[in-house]
């Protein structure tokens, strides 16, 4: 896999909006601020300029151009994704995937960026970053681990993960796991559980073979998200994959009535659903939609898991 240069000071940045729009107008000066207070020089994508049917930034046509000047020019160093939101999946029959393969730049997003994530890893080879956006983390939740975490990622060639202090990680099918088994490890693939599910049975579709598949989502309803893995299971994507990373799943809840107030919730699921899995399934890890901590992740990048003392490691 591809990973580009780390960034270095006084490089250009090109900021764009491959889903929803900016909005306010005044947001788009703060995103240029914030870009210029890292130390670079912060370059503007129309995109953020364009509001098409209040969930698209623009037409497919005005961020495909976004995405296609950022990875054209050659003083474009880097390529920050501003916000998430609908519709990146409008671009993926539009672009040129050898220009994209033949100038690497570093490229950061999230949640409906999974969609480029995908398409970026497997048809350019292209190592990528599962990391914070600007106006969805950078305005007020850039804390002191969610920073060092994102620099870390695109700067260092091999890195440990590292828990946020009073958060820890676990392994909910440890009685399915044979004790010979101390590591595993495959390419990180993955993002959003539900932008990986609108890509199964497409041209798009996400590849999990050998890979360990990192999931989070938002603000889904437990029975969606039951719904979505025993999808992924029948596609076949968790007996391809070597083993499962689940991150945050943000305001995900049961809405439905249970009888004499049974406790149902987001943890039940998971462990209902893969308590019997034959593969290391990590839960807890801080990355995702939840607020405040979010650890950047290396799309493309060799992770290695030690399943007794769940330590991460990530290698370019």
């Amino acid at each position: 896999m591809n990973f580009p240069k780390p960034l270095k000071k006084e490089d250009n940045v090109f900021l764009l909006c491959p889903s929803s729009p900016v909005i306010a107008e005044e947001d788009i000066k703060k995103c240029s601020e914030i870009i210029e207070n890292m130390g670079y020089n912060a370059v503007i994508g129309k995109s953020l300029y364009e509001n098409y049917g209040g969930y698209m930034a623009g037409s497919a046509k005005i961020r495909v151009d976004d995405l296609h000047e950022a990875f054209s020019r050659e003083d474009i160093k880097g390529i920050f994704c501003v916000k998430g939101g609908y519709s990146a999946s409008q671009l993926l029959d539009k672009l040129d995937y050898n220009l994209i393969a033949n100038n690497p730049k570093v490229f950061a997003g999230y949640s409906d960026i999974t969609n480029l994530h995908i398409v970026f890893n497997q048809k350019c080879n292209l190592g990528t970053y599962h990391g914070p956006m600007v106006k969805s983390n950078m305005f007020n939740d850039f804390n002191e681990y969610t920073e060092k975490s994102f620099f870390e990622a695109i700067e260092c060639s091999e890195w440990k993960y590292k828990e946020p202090e009073n958060k820890s990680l676990s392994l909910l099918n440890a009685k399915n796991i044979n004790d010979s088994v101390s590591h595993i490890k495959g390419i990180l693939t993955g993002g959003n559980l539900a932008i990986i599910m609108a890509s199964l049975g497409t041209p798009y579709e996400i590849d999990t073979k050998d890979k360990i598949l990192f999931l989070e989502d938002v603000d889904e309803k437990i029975g969606s998200l039951d719904r979505m893995l025993t999808h992924l299971k029948y596609s076949g994507k968790l007996d391809d994959c070597n083993g499962i990373i689940l991150g945050n799943f943000a305001d995900c809840k049961n809405t439905y009535e249970t009888i004499n107030n049974q406790i149902y919730e987001l943890d039940e699921l998971l462990k209902d659903f893969f308590g019997n899995y034959d593969k290391p399934v990590i839960y807890g890890m801080e990355s995702g939609h939840a607020k405040p901590y979010m650890a950047t992740l290396p799309l493309g990048a060799e992770c290695k898991i030690n399943i007794k003392t769940k330590e991460i490691t990530f290698t370019k």
